[in-house]
């Protein structure tokens, strides 16, 4: 949602308010260390929640009796409700939408501190300024127009993010920043026990073992050819007899998964997809023998649970957005990029792209190594 010159109008009244109040602070590391109440704001795709909730933990022990909250999109709420390392979740309705009343529940809030992980919406640094918030941090800040907001505007190392770093890497420099010590390079996801109960009553076979297949990426260029995957499930069910498959996606994508498994199984194959909420989708991740996904948010919030993945990559780099587990270590299998530059959605040889070069045999060979190592998830 973006009311015609809402953005115009709402720059021209920080800037006239800005005029009126001064400057905002630049960042004084000590005094900013003594805030009482964090606000990490982080509204952006799921893969970026879940690379950026690394920042929650680190946070936590360097400030372990302030008031820490997070600011995110209303879907990934449920998400992070159950995370020791913050104290309470704000939903962001989406750009402009109900501005006052969200804006009246960060000023009840009270910030002191806060740190943009990750935002592209053009209110987010306007409310956390109109929240009252004394220091507001954000790397990178070059190509924001609200850079004169920011504590760290004067820090030209903050301007812009390193081109050659992983994405949570990135990330972790804003601790850097206000001093922090950087002490876990992984996510970790806590799941609310509802999640688990509500799956539970979901699955037709609860007791079952299974893994989980991720076709789609948001972006059709980042998805494995369903021709491939076809063949995969068939030898999967062939192979594994005791293990059933589980497909998951959104709702948009319940119908072209349906005809990916027609013929199929039933009792065997379950299409998930658009029936889940988030954080069922998670449990239903964290309960799975393993998870085969693109570059996708799926497959960092299976990594994040600690679920063994096969990563497919081919037009991005898994060395700069690659899954991290703390615990259970994923498989990448990487093919270089079939055209430079990289056309990424508008690639005109969809579906016979890039990713086209992961064989089926690499895949299994992946999934069967998996197989050999682990055992059943509880």
């Amino acid at each position: 949602m973006n009311p015609p010159f809402a953005d115009n109008l709402l720059y021209g009244y920080v800037r006239w308010r800005v005029a009126r109040r001064g400057a905002p602070a630049l960042l004084d590391i000590p005094a900013a260390r003594a805030s009482r109440r964090i606000l990490l704001m982080l509204t952006t795709g799921l893969g970026d929640a879940v690379f950026s909730s690394v920042v929650f933990g680190n946070l936590r022990r360097a400030f372990p009796e302030a008031d820490i909250r997070l600011f995110c999109r209303n879907g990934w709420k449920n998400l992070f409700a159950a995370d020791p390392n913050l104290n309470g979740v704000i939903g962001y309705p989406g750009k402009y939408r109900r501005f006052f009343p969200t804006l009246k529940k960060l000023r009840a809030f009270g910030p002191e501190l806060t740190l943009v992980l990750h935002g592209n919406d053009p209110d987010i640094l306007p409310l956390a300024y109109l929240a009252g918030s004394r220091w507001i941090v954000r790397i990178p800040w070059r190509n924001t127009r609200y850079h004169f907001l920011l504590a760290n505007r004067e820090r030209p190392e903050d301007a812009a993010t390193l081109p050659d770093w992983h994405y949570i890497d990135n990330r972790l420099r804003i601790l850097d920043t206000i001093g922090v010590e950087t002490v876990e390079r992984a996510p970790r996801l806590s799941l609310p026990a509802s999640a688990i109960e509500s799956l539970r009553h979901k699955l037709e076979a609860p007791g079952q073992s299974y893994w989980v297949y991720h076709a789609f990426a948001a972006d059709p260029y980042k998805s494995w050819p369903i021709t491939k995957a076809r063949q995969l499930l068939e030898q999967a069910l062939s192979t594994w007899p005791n293990l059933a498959i589980v497909l998951s996606g959104g709702p948009k994508d319940r119908e072209k998964l349906s005809t990916l498994i027609a013929g199929l199984p039933p009792e065997r194959v379950a299409n998930l997809a658009g029936v889940l909420r988030l954080e069922e989708s998670a449990a239903c991740l964290a309960a799975a023998r393993f998870v085969v996904a693109p570059d996708t948010g799926v497959l960092h919030l299976a990594a994040a649970l600690d679920v063994p993945t096969v990563a497919l990559f081919a037009p991005t780099s898994a060395d700069r957005v690659g899954p991290r587990s703390a615990h259970a270590h994923p498989t990448i299998i990487q093919q270089p990029r079939t055209c430079e530059p990289c056309l990424t959605k508008h690639c005109p040889h969809t579906p016979r792209h890039c990713m086209n070069q992961i064989t089926v045999a690499e895949v299994r060979a992946a999934m069967t190594n998996i197989m050999r190592q682990t055992g059943p998830r509880t």
